[in-house]
């Protein structure tokens, strides 16, 4: 079988799915002011119906910015502003420059929060994730001028944290991208993106990425298996997040099915003829 992937989605479902949950973050704002508190949890309301209208993002934008403008080293500001960057990026930009300038802010505002914090590893993981997307915005160059930064920054990462779920699946990401003679390596990926998920059984971008590389190992039936649990996730991690990898996800299972469906034929057809 050989079925194509679209590098543009899987870019998406890579980097900007599943982040973090709406959940986590207002449990995290818990101990703020009342009101930045209530601005933050706003912004993410707002943010939760971007799957419906994109535009939301740009809204959720200029209000997190609105909070930082009273309060310049409010770091959970900071971090869902470096999010919000990179979602900006791979839903809303027309453009190669627009790309470049979202993940560049992204890719700054996760600096002042190191600025501030330097041992967050949401921090360092939102400052690795617009890294990565910038490189990759900007071709293959930059892309590989900046692995040893991304490298340095995704083992920091495990290091503040080894049970990071993200980190964990971008490592598994890399490990899934690289050619083998740059390090990558299929089996480390694959169990990477597991305990990802051992973390976090709803982060859907890694069980499409699980699901991307059992099926180049060519383990079919468990690709399949991956997609489905994805497709039929009651508790995603972040509604529209999810949403957007499902339709993904649902995609990759049909042009599975197409494809097993022909080799079955072609196998069909060599027994009549024998």
């Amino acid at each position: 079988m050989a079925i194509k992937f679209n590098p543009g989605l899987i870019i998406i479902v890579a980097l900007l799915i599943s982040f973090h949950s709406a959940e986590s973050f207002s449990e995290s704002v818990k101990h703020q002011a009342a009101g930045e508190a209530a601005g933050l949890d706003e912004a993410w309301e707002v943010l939760s119906g971007y799957h419906k209208d994109p535009h939301k993002i740009k809204k959720s934008i200029d209000m997190t910015e609105g909070i930082l403008r009273k309060d310049p080293r409010n770091v959970e500001a900071l971090l869902f502003l470096s999010r919000l960057w990179l979602t900006q990026g791979y839903v809303m930009t027309q453009s190669r420059e627009e790309l470049i300038r979202a993940f560049e802010e992204g890719k700054n505002t996760a600096e002042k929060a190191l600025e501030i914090e330097p041992e967050n590893a949401d921090a360092h993981f939102f400052y690795v994730a617009n890294l990565a997307s910038l490189g990759d915005a900007k071709g293959l160059f930059n892309s590989l001028f900046m692995l040893p930064e991304v490298r340095r920054e995704l083992d920091m990462i495990l290091e503040l944290d080894p049970g990071h779920p993200e980190g964990l699946a971008m490592n598994g990401a890399l490990y899934y991208y690289l050619p083998g003679i740059l390090g990558g390596d299929l089996y480390i990926s694959e169990v990477y993106l597991r305990r990802a998920l051992s973390v976090n059984p709803h982060l859907s971008s890694a069980r499409i990425y699980l699901a991307m590389n059992l099926y180049k190992q060519k383990k079919y039936d468990e690709t399949k298996k991956v997609l489905l649990e994805l497709i039929n996730d009651k508790e995603p991690s972040f509604y529209p997040d999810w949403y957007l990898n499902r339709r993904y996800a649902l995609k990759i299972l049909r042009q599975i099915n197409k494809e097993m469906r022909k080799q079955t034929a072609k196998g069909s057809g060599n027994e009549i003829l024998n």
